[in-house]
Parts: structure tokens; C-alpha cells; sequence
């Protein structure tokens, strides 16, 4: 069995996955997706030169497969940012341990790979801020989906400091893309999936919390760029487009493209979510170098579901 992949993708049935594995495939390099349940149809379509195996297969032969890859990208989470708010505990087991043991193997039997881990910069930096926030700002998760990002980064650099292991960290903020499955995850992806289907949408707080936004394709180039990023040795990264956006605007955009209001309800604030998430980005602008290149209005057309398309009138960015 050919196991020769310079990129193996952890995760790579998810969100991100989907748009990594379509990018990998077009640019032609070889790359391996390693899921709990793999998309072999969406890969059969969108990306079919890219390999892919499910968790326990990949786990069999695990060692031979990480002794071939350049970098290992590493996108697995069993968790959303509003999960386990009553069993925080929870995620040590689902998501750090699992991430932690993976890591260590990888530092034992390539040295030589790299690897790229997606934290989450809307989680990991808490709630005291107000204007955007660097790498350097203090890390203090309000969030057990935040911790366990926290708790995973240390993991890694654990390792940096002990094993040599080869990171970056991007710390990316609300990506927006196609193929979001997930109906809880993603306040555009839950604002179309409610204008299909004609549900109301529960805005919590208003819709006043600011965030950060950022297109999806643009994070998968920041991935690569990360991956090849050899002289480098370890580094963590902010990834977003360093614009504040409040959430009821965004759906304001969403409302004037499909061309119809959406009916929504307000709740007060979760204890999980914070107030303003937008990131500096400008070490990766100098570093990798990287820079989110696509306007939100531009993404939010991208990202219009067909059944939304072929109803709605045209629209314009005003």
C-alpha cells in the first residue's frame, strides 16, 4: 500500500476539511483526510485526487502513516463553541487528550514533519476586550470549547520545548464558507439554514456582539502557508480579517441578498459567548506572509444556499 502523502488532514470531513481537501486537489498535492466518517461522496466530486480513511483505519497503521508526511493539519474537534457549558470537563477527554497523544506520536517517529493546529481566535482570548486583539493579549477562555483549544495549544508547545516538535498555531476567527454542515455552528451558516427552512433565528444578547469574520478559502491559503513555513520553526498566528462586524449587521446582508426579513427572536447573552472578537493580524501579514483578500459581502454571496438562489432578487453591496 502506497502510504506516501506529504499532507495528512485531520479532520478533513469537516468544514474546513471540505474547502482544504477541494484547494489540495486542485493545486495537486498529495494529501490524505482522515475522518470519523469520511465524505467519500463529497470527495468523489469536489476532490478526487485526495485519499482519505476513517479514524480506525488510519489508526491501525497510524505510525507508518505519520512517518510519511511533510505536515500533519490537524482540524479535529468533537466540539462547538456553546458545547459541554455544564461538563467542561469533558473536553480533556473528547478533544485535548486525543490531540495530545497524536502530537506526541507524530514528534517520535517524523521529527521532520510540521505541524499546523486551528485554534480558535474567537474563543481563546475571553471577554476584556474592545479593540483587536494581538497574539500577545492574556489567554483566558470563558468557554470549555475555548480551554480545550487552550488546553491543546499548550499541549503543543509542551512538546515544542521538550521534543523539538515543529508547530503553527493559527488562531483563526468566525470563518464563513460553503459546506458548513453543522446547524448549530456558524451564525451565517444557522441565518441561511433558517431562512430555507422558514424557522426563527434566536439572537442572543441582540445581536450585538462584534466578531470577526473571514472567508473560508482565505484561511485554507493561510493553512498551506503555514504548513510550508520551514524556516519557522514554531509560531503562533492570528488568522481573520481584522474587521468588527456586529452580528445583527451581518444578518442585515443576509436579509438583502435573499430578499426577504428573517423572523427572529432575542435572548439574553450565553455565559459561553464573548462580547467583541476581533483579531490583529498583523504578525501573519509580516511572518507567513498572509492576509484575508476577500470582502464579507463577497463571501456571503458565495455561501447562498441554491434553494435561497433561485428565489431571491439580485442584490448589491450598498
Amino acid at each position: 500500500m502506497n502510504m506516501k502523502h506529504e499532507t495528512i488532514i485531520i479532520g478533513g470531513s469537516g468544514f474546513i476539511g471540505g474547502h482544504l481537501c477541494v484547494r489540495l486537489n486542485e493545486i495537486g498535492v498529495p494529501a490524505l483526510s482522515i475522518s470519523r466518517s469520511p465524505n467519500t461522496e463529497f470527495l468523489a466530486v469536489h476532490a478526487p485526487r485526495i485519499r482519505h480513511l476513517g479514524m480506525d483505519d488510519f489508526m491501525q497503521d497510524r505510525d507508518a502513516f505519520l512517518s510519511q508526511a511533510k505536515a500533519v493539519i490537524y482540524l479535529a474537534s468533537t466540539s462547538f463553541p456553546a458545547s459541554n457549558a455544564l461538563t467542561p470537563w469533558l473536553e480533556n477527554a473528547e478533544n485535548v487528550a486525543p490531540a495530545f497523544e497524536l502530537f506526541f506520536k507524530m514528534s517520535t517517529v517524523n521529527p521532520e514533519a510540521r505541524l499546523v493546529y486551528i485554534s480558535s481566535g474567537g474563543t481563546v482570548y475571553g471577554n476584556s476586550h474592545a479593540q483587536p486583539i494581538p497574539e500577545t493579549a492574556p489567554l483566558e477562555p470563558i468557554s470549555p470549547y475555548g480551554y480545550g483549544k487552550l488546553a491543546t495549544e499548550e499541549a503543543i508547545r509542551f512538546l515544542g520545548r521538550t521534543r523539538g516538535l515543529a508547530y503553527s498555531i493559527l488562531r483563526v476567527s468566525n470563518p464563513i464558507g460553503r459546506w458548513q454542515k453543522n446547524s448549530m455552528q456558524g451564525i451565517v451558516n444557522v441565518a441561511w439554514r433558517a431562512i430555507e427552512n422558514d424557522k426563527t433565528l434566536t439572537l442572543f444578547d441582540g445581536g450585538r456582539q462584534i466578531r470577526d469574520f473571514v472567508d473560508a478559502d482565505d484561511v485554507v491559503e493561510a493553512i498551506l502557508i503555514a504548513a510550508g513555513k520551514r524556516e519557522i520553526a514554531q509560531g503562533v498566528w492570528n488568522i481573520g480579517s481584522g474587521q468588527a462586524t456586529r452580528v445583527i449587521d451581518v444578518i442585515a446582508m443576509i436579509e438583502e441578498l435573499a430578499g426577504r426579513e428573517i423572523r427572529k427572536s432575542f435572548a439574553d447573552s450565553r455565559s459561553v459567548d464573548v462580547a467583541y472578537s476581533v483579531l490583529d493580524c498583523r504578525r501573519a501579514a509580516e511572518d507567513l506572509p498572509w492576509q484575508a483578500s476577500t470582502p464579507l459581502w463577497d463571501t456571503l454571496k458565495k455561501v447562498v444556499p441554491p434553494s435561497v438562489a433561485s428565489w431571491a432578487k439580485p442584490a448589491t453591496a450598498t
